[in-house]
């Protein structure tokens, strides 16, 4: 699926295009009614992309990757080009599509019919908007920017999607401790201890704690070796682990909470 991040990245990159290509690349692939002007080219191609299916959009992106010589010749000056085709390759990985060889690819199979995990994980957090939602939100967005930037620092990416999964899980014991407050006590700058206090609550059974301290452990600098893996896959993969854990804690604590 094709992340809101994504559809405004790929915006940017067309508006850099003249119209009429932008025009002929969208129409090509079925997308009617088409109002782009250079009066207002980027919120036309923000609102269009927006609406597109995640089908329409990958024949799009796969005609970008497949001729960015022929996109790229007419942009001066060329780093222009360079930096927002950058940021677009990026977002993709954050989506899970790997460009290589002129050919977007899928970096899972499991992917293709997958919700993008950090739109819906954020769009949870707004709504049922636990203490720190706002931190936790910021620290997501700063994951994202690290892996997106040139040159990429994946370090930050993991480190800001590690800090996201341990304020909420704060927020979550903290939410436990009010509504069961003879359940005990717990150190909140501790992990193992915020984790064991969700374990023994009954908010979390011993095999989610021990999920939810691997992936903490995966998270920490150093702990991740690739060993055939490019880093950026790793990085992926990392804060994707991280995300889902997000959503994991949220979701559970909001059945909990109707029990």
């Amino acid at each position: 699926m094709i992340s809101q991040r994504t559809r405004y990245s790929l915006a940017q990159f067309l508006a850099q295009q003249d119209v009429s290509v932008s025009i002929t690349l969208l129409a090509k692939y079925n997308v009617q009614h088409l109002s782009l002007s250079y009066a207002n080219l980027q919120m036309s191609l923000n609102n269009t992309i927006r609406d597109q299916s995640d089908r329409t959009l990958l024949l799009v992106l796969q005609e970008i990757v497949a001729t960015t010589g022929n996109l790229r010749k007419n942009i001066s000056p060329k780093l222009i080009f360079d930096e927002r085709l950058h940021d677009l390759t990026q977002c993709l990985l954050l989506d899970g599509y790997i460009v290589q060889d002129k050919r977007l690819l899928q970096a899972d199979p499991s992917i293709a019919d997958a919700a993008p995990m950090e739109d819906d994980l954020v769009t949870a957090l707004r709504q049922s908007a636990p203490p720190q939602h706002e931190a936790i939100i910021n620290k997501i967005n700063d994951s994202a920017e690290a892996f997106r930037s040139s040159p990429p620092d994946y370090n930050a990416a993991l480190t800001n999607a590690r800090v996201a999964l341990e304020t909420l899980a704060v927020d979550v014991a903290a939410d436990v401790a009010r509504q069961h407050p003879g359940n005990g006590t717990y150190e909140p700058t501790s992990w193992g201890s915020v984790i064991a206090f969700l374990s023994k609550s009954g908010e979390i059974t011993i095999e989610e704690e021990k999920g939810l301290a691997g992936v903490f452990r995966f998270l920490s600098p150093g702990a991740h070796r690739p060993i055939g893996i490019p880093q950026e896959q790793m990085a992926r993969l990392g804060r994707s682990f991280a995300l889902n854990m997000c959503w994991f804690l949220l979701q559970n604590r909001l059945s909990q909470r109707e029990n």
